[in-house]
């Protein structure tokens, strides 16, 4: 259902929605305070045994009042700020708690944390900054350093200053003798401490390195004039390292197509992960020729790093690029992987899951010279450095991915105003060829707003698959308004099943 409300009442509406109780809560929650926990989705999960291995789906509310916005002039690419693929890290889990982070319908930053596996969530709202924008960009995401128990938030970003806070030494360590409240943090930073980043952030995202220590990759610069750049947090020494910075360059080489000539360029990341101690790296490129566009997305690029992402190596192992000094670029050698051409649809920052054999899997979209409909494409590299591919018979919006110890793997995605769906991807004996088929529940997983994302961590210590998600509003308001409106509130949720 859409609502059209005139630009002048939306404030009085918005106001009149945040009162509105959701789900039978009657407040939400504040610091220190506990969201109930559900063993349904507004009616749309009912736990059970599903057709094809997992063994029930409980959805357990973080907040009742996650942020959206209203379409119109103000609104960037979508009403959702939380569950953004980009993210890549909204939700992770530590030493048996879990943790995640959004905005709240007052758009403030929230941090949440529950003891697994039913624990109530306790929740932080920080009251020192509020994202002012609708640009779905803009989201928050978190990082936990194993090796000090350190915090880190980035939040609020779109080729714009750094906005980034960590807490004290050892939150992580002992969360249940520690009081959830933002006197654990720090003030907000603009720089990892003596790092300075470059002024124009983007999609910062945090993962861990197999030592305990945290790697940050983020955009620095603008859509299709962006380089890529990574930093690493010793939790021995509880600082950002100097020396690393820009490994993937904007403006080296020149890209020509259909007859059109670009100088400027930036990867569009998948999920960066590690599989074993090797850090794996894929994107996509994007051109600049007149202006930048989704249409000039091209080509399937990887590579990868054994020293923590110091040094690159191409596909065959041969080095191709030094972090800070020698940067990988267009015209690097064996970079591209599949070759996709502009215009073919190809989609930005989907999803790849990596083990620790050095095989690695990635789905990304775009129509092939086969098949005239846009579709999941499954690349996988083997452990012998072969790279294979496979069309998967079906596409939706941007997916995550994981992998069992069988090597079957999972896709999490959906669609506009479509349930949330999982397919199960099964190998045959020699792994040439995946077979893919959807999981069908007991009762239907929700529509959401946005983009799922997962827990790794959780996944691949537990086999327990977290899905992060916001609910989609029960009404689209649109508006004329050239500033920035809230949509309704919605409720964020975490989904588990249980593939054990």
């Amino acid at each position: 259902m859409k609502l059209v409300l005139p630009a002048t009442i939306l404030l009085i509406w918005t106001a009149i929605a945040l009162t509105i109780p959701a789900f039978g809560q009657t407040t939400s929650p504040t610091h220190g305070d506990t969201a109930s926990e559900s063993s349904n989705f507004d009616g749309k999960i009912d736990q059970g045994k599903t057709t094809a291995g997992a063994t029930e789906v409980t959805a357990s509310i973080v907040a009742v009042d996650g942020l959206t916005f209203a379409e119109g002039k103000a609104a960037k690419f979508s009403i959702a700020v939380n569950g953004r693929s980009h993210q890549q890290t909204p939700i992770t889990t530590y030493r048996g708690w879990q943790y995640v982070t959004f905005f709240d319908a007052q758009r403030r930053v929230c941090l949440g944390r529950r003891k697994l596996p039913t624990g109530p969530w306790e929740l932080i709202r920080f009251n020192d900054h509020t994202i002012d924008s609708n640009d779905s960009h803009n989201t928050t995401v978190l990082g936990i350093c194993h090796r000090d128990g350190t915090i880190h938030l980035a939040f609020d970003h779109h080729a714009t200053r750094l906005n980034y806070r960590v807490s004290k030494i050892g939150v992580a360590n002992n969360p249940e003798s520690t009081a959830f409240t933002a006197d654990l943090f720090g003030t907000i930073q603009h720089t990892l401490g003596s790092v300075a980043l470059d002024p124009r952030v983007t999609y910062p995202r945090f993962f861990n390195s197999p030592d305990g220590n945290l790697m940050l990759f983020y955009r620095a610069g603008t859509s299709a004039d962006g380089d890529g750049s990574i930093h690493r947090y010793d939790g021995q020494d509880h600082r950002w390292l100097p020396g690393l910075g820009n490994v993937i360059s904007k403006d080296i080489g020149t890209f020509t197509a259909n007859g059109k000539t670009s100088l400027s360029r930036c990867p569009y990341m998948n999920d960066l992960c590690y599989g074993g101690d090797r850090l794996h790296a894929s994107w996509v490129w994007r051109d600049r020729f007149k202006r930048t566009l989704r249409s000039n997305q091209h080509d399937l690029c990887y590579a990868f790093s054994d020293d923590d992402g110091q040094t690159w190596c191409q596909s065959n192992g041969v080095i191709i690029g030094q972090t800070g000094t020698k940067l990988i670029h267009l015209n690097t050698p064996g970079l591209v992987v599949a070759p996709v051409a502009i215009e073919s649809g190809l989609t930005n920052q989907n999803t790849q899951f990596a083990y620790p054999d050095h095989s690695v899997h990635i789905v990304t979209q775009y129509r092939s010279s086969q098949h005239c409909s846009q579709r999941y494409q499954h690349h996988w590299r083997t452990a012998d450095g072969t790279w294979r591919h496979q069309a998967l018979p079906f596409s939706g919006k941007r997916p995550k991915l994981l992998g069992n110890d069988d090597r079957t793997l999972l896709l999490v995605f959906n669609d506009e105003h479509q349930p949330l769906s999982i397919a199960k991807g099964v190998p045959n004996s020699d792994r040439t060829q995946w077979t893919w088929t959807q999981l069908n529940f007991t009762g239907q997983l929700p529509i959401i707003s946005g983009e799922p994302l997962v827990d790794y961590p959780r996944w691949k210590q537990e086999k327990i698959l977290s899905i992060y998600c916001q609910k989609e509003p029960a009404a689209i308001i649109e508006t004329d308004s050239p500033s920035p409106v809230d949509g309704l509130p919605a409720a964020l949720v975490v989904l588990d099943i249980d593939f054990r």
